[in-house]
């Protein structure tokens, strides 16, 4: 079964949620609220829902809880430290958690699809995972069950680790292209072209069309999990028999 999501303002800090939810609404005279990580964090997720394809910034957090970029550095070293409790926000309530009573291939498939999940949930994430030179731990963290998977599934040394890459890099790079461009779209392109193809191109694509026109987002992922399960079994049991 796949882990029930929590929402990734969930956490710490939990009762500065209301104030982040209208960060800007008016505070009674006197001195200013005074800021804590989690309230910070809690803005900057809220911005990543208002708009989801932007990373935030420095300047639009602070903004975000009137105060000035400097104020946020009492609580941060820097922005990477910022992204990173972001991005761990938005990771902890899936890819890194599975049920352990679940068969190997029941775990791939909600891990891939719970990271795809929260992947196009927040398209800017894919820009907070690698800066300034090093990868978020945080990132690494929620990958890291993928090597606990296949390690259950009987893979080790080279098997193990060209698996793990190549199932972390096509689930990424699915989303990545569907965050892009959604497959309805793309096929809608692909129709406008049509007249373009050559007399050789339109006959390869006559055969794969009317089932091509029936795929949606959902049904093609599934379809990439069954194909990436039914692979790592192949390469376990070819492991098991050197």
């Amino acid at each position: 079964m796949t882990p029930a999501r929590r929402s990734p303002r969930a956490g710490a800090d939990g009762a500065s949620r209301g104030r982040a939810a209208n960060p800007r609404a008016k505070r009674p005279r006197g001195r200013p609220a005074r800021l804590s990580r989690g309230q910070i964090i809690d803005a900057a997720l809220a911005m990543l829902e208002r708009e989801p394809h932007d990373p935030p910034t420095l300047a639009r957090i602070a903004a975000e809880v009137d105060a000035v970029p400097a104020a946020l550095y009492r609580h941060f070293e820097n922005l990477d430290e910022l992204l990173d409790c972001v991005l761990a926000r938005v990771l902890e309530a899936s890819p890194s958690e599975l049920d352990e009573a679940a068969a190997w291939p029941e775990q791939l498939a909600d891990w891939m699809h719970d990271l795809r999940g929260h992947l196009l949930q927040y398209p800017a994430i894919l820009r907070m995972i690698d800066r300034a030179g090093r990868t978020s731990p945080a990132w690494l963290e929620a990958s890291s069950a993928l090597i606990g998977i296949l390690e259950r599934a009987g893979l080790a040394g080279h098997d193990l680790a060209a698996s793990y890459l190549w199932i972390l890099e096509t689930t990424v790079g699915l989303v990545m292209q569907e965050a892009a461009l959604p497959l309805p779209d793309q096929l809608a392109n692909a129709r406008a072209a049509r007249d373009e193809f050559s007399d050789t191109t339109r006959e390869r694509f006559a055969k794969i069309v009317p089932a091509i026109e029936h795929l949606d987002a959902e049904r093609f992922f599934a379809f990439v999990v069954e194909q990436t399960t039914a692979a790592v079994a192949l390469r376990a049991e070819v492991a098991r028999e050197r």
